[in-house]
């Protein structure tokens, strides 16, 4: 029973709630006051909270659940890459290399130009490019690409001589440069940390006005899309800055937890600061890292060879020692570690650096993760349940990237993305897509979680399928325990923060294959409408 003596600020009634509270699944009413849930539960027992300033909001039986989180997804630096890059999401090479020009019209000579977003399997070549189809472009430009992936670039002739690399250069560690099987020529393809000298020392910094034009961006995409609060998957000092002036300056209205790179730990430790340091906005995340490649560009590392191969089990960005002294310094200094691991061999390195770490400095609740989390296996989810590890799959890829699947086969596909195995197993799994690698769509995710169907109506690892209702409390409740704020969020209940989605359709009610095209009606965060269609 609501108390008599408050008023609302807001008061929702006649609404579809899904609560995702175990206490109360179901309810029919909410009631808010600045920027928390007061009362949740039957209009009957809430509308007297309904004073003279209150806003009512009759919804008519549309549905409401709670703010969807992404927990693993690339929010500044996409937003600079759309402000600064040309858009690769082309279906030919041919259409490709022109966005590339008209952006190179617009640049001038000598100065780089990007693009991002290139994915081989989405164009009717069904393959890399190569320095020879970007000098196509501009010889007076050097030109850098990102595959959508993010592990695999690609750069024109002019690019290579730029960062003085030719046929005769060693491949890095952890990274290696394509060459032309033939041949032995270089042929402009650039994989995992090969690109470190075009990022340290060669590509433009982006600006803080780029950075500003980028937050504003990406804030409104992500909240039209049903999202509330983001997991930044690799900040920076100079990151935070800008999301603390975005804040300030009413651009951001997500919620922000910020997975800083490891190269801030050693300033963030000096400091004493911790993960968890910041407000319900922006907040200090754990320290993040890369082990191996992509599964999208088939360099995650495996224990057995892809599909189509005899050797290739792709990259390993980090050896097991490096791993281990990284994890142990991070985890004694109090963080949550967090690392990107696709492939199962590069899963278990991780996890055996997580125990190692723990039993030389014994911490409680430490919930490091591993990010994306991709191939597993019954051995490494009982080592995730014994160490209290949280998994991050991708959420939109088999919808959305259903072709890169046969490079795995149905064998290894029934443990990719292990959703059902995670919650059968009691590890906490959560909704996240790696934008841009994979659409940030909430709701698709949710459709592919769902179904495990692609976008041709193929069926890839059925035995992975979840519940509309267990993909939504992945989607909220999850999301929130991932980043240590399962108390204030990811669930409609009395006390937490008024974050919640207004959906035109109730997806448990749909064909779970049109859950993806369900309108977003409202977006509130804390109370406050920051989207309505």
């Amino acid at each position: 029973m609501a108390n008599k003596a408050i008023k609302a600020d807001v008061l929702v009634k006649n609404a579809n709630i899904i609560t995702i509270d175990p206490k109360q699944p179901r309810a029919e009413s909410l009631a808010i006051i600045r920027d928390k849930f007061v009362a949740v539960g039957r209009t009957d027992d809430i509308e007297n909270l309904a004073g003279p300033s209150t806003k009512i909001w009759d919804l008519g039986g549309q549905t409401i659940i709670p703010g969807l989180i992404d927990a693993h997804i690339h929010v500044l630096s996409s937003g600079s890459r759309h402000v600064m890059c040309a858009d690769c999401d082309q279906r030919s090479i041919d259409e490709i290399i022109k966005a590339l020009r008209e952006r190179a019209n617009i640049t001038p000579v000598g100065e780089w130009v990007q693009g991002f977003k290139f994915d081989d399997t989405k164009t009717k070549e069904n393959r890399f490019l190569t320095k020879w189809d970007l000098d196509k472009v501009s010889t007076k430009h050097p030109i850098f690409v990102s595959h959508r992936a993010g592990h695999v670039y690609y750069v024109n002739s002019l690019g290579l001589r730029l960062a003085n690399i030719d046929y005769t250069t060693p491949d890095p560690p952890g990274g290696r440069f394509g060459r032309s099987p033939s041949s032995g020529e270089l042929n402009g393809v650039v994989y995992e940390r090969a690109v470190e000298k075009f990022r340290t020392e060669l590509l433009p910094k982006t600006t803080s006005e780029i950075r500003r034009d980028g937050i504003r961006l990406v804030n409104q995409m992500f909240t039209e899309a049903g999202l509330t609060s983001v997991h930044d998957a690799m900040t920076d000092s100079e990151d935070l800055a800008s999301y603390q002036e975005a804040r300030n300056s009413g651009d951001l209205t997500l919620r922000v937890y910020a997975l800083m790179h490891r190269d801030a730990f050693p300033a963030l430790r000096d400091a004493g600061l911790k993960t968890g340091f910041g407000d319900n906005q922006l907040r200090l995340g754990g320290i993040k890292m890369v082990s191996d490649g992509a599964i999208a560009s088939r360099t995650a590392y495996l224990s057995e060879p892809y599909i189509g191969s005899e050797t290739d089990r792709g990259i390993l960005a980090m050896s097991p020692a490096e791993t281990e002294e990284w994890v142990m310094d991070i985890h004694r200094a109090g963080f949550q570690v967090c690392v990107h691991s696709n492939g199962d061999s590069a899963i278990s390195m991780v996890l055996d650096a997580y125990a190692k770490a723990q039993a030389a400095f014994p911490r409680t609740n430490t919930r490091h993760r591993i990010e994306h989390c991709t191939l597993v296996n019954p051995g490494i989810i009982d080592q995730m349940k014994a160490l209290g590890v949280i998994a991050t799959p991708f959420c939109t890829y088999v919808y959305y990237h259903g072709e890169k699947m046969r490079y795995y086969g149905d064998d290894r596909v029934n443990w990719m993305f292990a959703q059902r195995s995670f919650l059968d197993n009691g590890v906490i799994s959560t909704g996240a897509t790696d934008y841009p690698p994979g659409p940030f769509q909430p709701l698709m995710g949710i459709q592919s979680c769902v179904t495990r169907t692609d976008m041709e109506g193929n069926e890839w690892g059925v035995n992975q399928r979840i519940s509309v209702e267990e993909a939504l409390k992945v989607y909220t409740l999850h999301g929130a325990y991932a980043s240590f704020e399962e108390d204030t969020k990811g669930s409609i209940q009395a006390g937490k923060l008024a974050d919640f989605v207004v959906l035109g359709q109730n997806p448990i009610d749909v064909d779970p294959l049109s859950i993806k095209d369900i309108p977003i009606i409202k977006t509130v965060i804390g109370g406050k409408v920051v989207y309505s269609q």
